[in-house]
């Protein structure tokens, strides 16, 4: 059987998550994020960038599972992006999916997060 590859990619605005965290902080971090996710995010200087950054991921590899037709549906809060010792995102989990590789890459400046992700099942 070949393996077949599917990709997304996502933007997002860092005000955009900057609010949300403001407005509805605990709920929205909690129905979007792991609790390494939150420590992680909490953890830096500017918390925004990085809560957009992987939220901008989570979508890419959303994308990626939704066009593989594995499921119909995929919740954020069941993808997980931590940081291998260099600080590159790793993908930790995804819900209970199998597949042979997720490579994703998140990029930020003061206004936007970008990620780009690639599924191969």
């Amino acid at each position: 059987m070949t393996a077949s590859t599917f990709i997304g990619t996502d933007i997002v605005s860092v005000k955009r998550i900057a609010l949300l965290l403001k407005e509805h902080d605990d709920r929205f971090k909690v129905k979007s994020f792991s609790i390494n996710e939150i420590e992680y995010c909490d953890g830096k200087a500017n918390p925004s960038i990085h809560y957009a950054g992987r939220f901008a991921a989570k979508e890419a590899i959303k994308k990626c599972f939704l066009s593989s037709d594995l499921t119909e549906k995929l919740g954020l809060n069941k993808i997980e992006i931590i940081s291998s010792e260099n600080g590159a995102p790793v993908v930790s989990a995804v819900g209970d999916y199998e597949y042979a590789d997720l490579i994703v890459s998140i990029s930020h400046e003061s206004d936007y997060a970008i990620a780009v992700a690639m599924l191969v099942v």
